[in-house]
């Protein structure tokens, strides 16, 4: 709260003045308190001057205009305010991405050619094939009867302008290891979505909830690809590519037991590439890349 009061003598027995206040309203919460609104408000007025109970009379009607103003402020932003929320609830949106030149969404029933790779091969690397797969969540809050909706799609995808393949390499076998590390940033992303409907969220929580289980999935990603490259050589073990074409098959149906085991024993030379990312005010939008290969 702030006040002014400015007062000048217009006659020996008459003062004249005014009072200036602002009132902040917050919201109290278990972290910082959050900022509602302000109300402002100026009096003028006259008093004798023995009477300087005036002042606070004044004061007093300052401060129960403040409340009706907060009151009616409340009951106007309750349903829509975000932050009034009384509540929030996370909704897992699943839908078909198109597909086209710059972009292949991850998809069942379209699985990777070597015409997707259409950058030019890298004349020095060591590897005959390099596929760019990337994992983001996005989304828009928005309120519904006092309720904080957070819709989250999680999307899966390769950037056929950053991976390539050298025309020695392309093999049906060797496409099978790259679309494989397709595979695998799918079932990071549906493991994401599982950690994301255990959620228990609140107002005061959700984003950094929200957030903290993508970054524990970004991380997961980059781990499970470098060991996945890792247990198979790089798809030069035959039999062990055999057998992680068969865990990467039973995660994607919904049995992640051996991932689970794979994620446990880890990898000593397992390299976490560095997040690129982006955020949106409207929700989070964050997006990583993992760029493997096969030699």
């Amino acid at each position: 709260m702030e006040f002014k009061i400015s007062e000048k003598q217009t006659s020996s027995k008459v003062a004249s003045g005014e009072l200036k206040i602002k009132f902040g309203y917050f919201l109290k919460t278990s972290f910082e308190p959050i900022h509602l609104v302000d109300y402002e408000a100026g009096i003028t007025y006259q008093r004798s001057i023995h009477r300087t109970d005036l002042i606070d009379q004044i004061l007093n009607r300052g401060l129960v205009n403040s409340i009706v103003f907060f009151n009616d402020w409340i009951n106007d932003h309750a349903t829509h305010n975000r932050k009034l929320a009384k509540a929030v609830r996370l909704e897992i949106v699943e839908k078909k991405k198109k597909s086209d030149q710059d972009t292949v969404f991850y998809d069942f029933n379209r699985p990777l050619s070597w015409s997707d790779f259409r950058e030019k091969p890298s004349r020095t690397s060591g590897y005959n094939a390099t596929i760019f797969t990337s994992l983001a969540m996005e989304g828009s809050p928005f309120m519904e009867e006092g309720v904080l909706v957070l819709p989250v799609e999680v999307k899966v995808y390769m950037l056929p302008e950053s991976s390539w393949a050298k025309t020695q390499g392309k093999s049906d076998y060797a496409l099978n290891h790259e679309q494989r590390h397709f595979d695998v940033t799918r079932v990071v992303g549906n493991r994401l979505i599982n950690r994301l409907k255990a959620l228990e969220v609140t107002p005061e929580n959700y984003e950094a909830m929200v957030n903290d289980a993508y970054f524990n999935s970004y991380r997961e990603m980059n781990r499970l690809q470098e060991i996945y490259d890792a247990r198979t050589r790089h798809g030069l073990d035959k039999d062990a590519q055999s057998r992680w074409n068969s865990i990467i098959d039973q995660a994607l149906n919904g049995n992640m037991d051996e991932i689970e085991r794979e994620l446990m024993k880890g990898n000593s030379k397992v390299y976490v590439y560095p997040p690129s990312y982006q955020y949106r005010i409207t929700y989070r939008m964050v997006s990583a890349s993992s760029t493997t290969g096969i030699y």
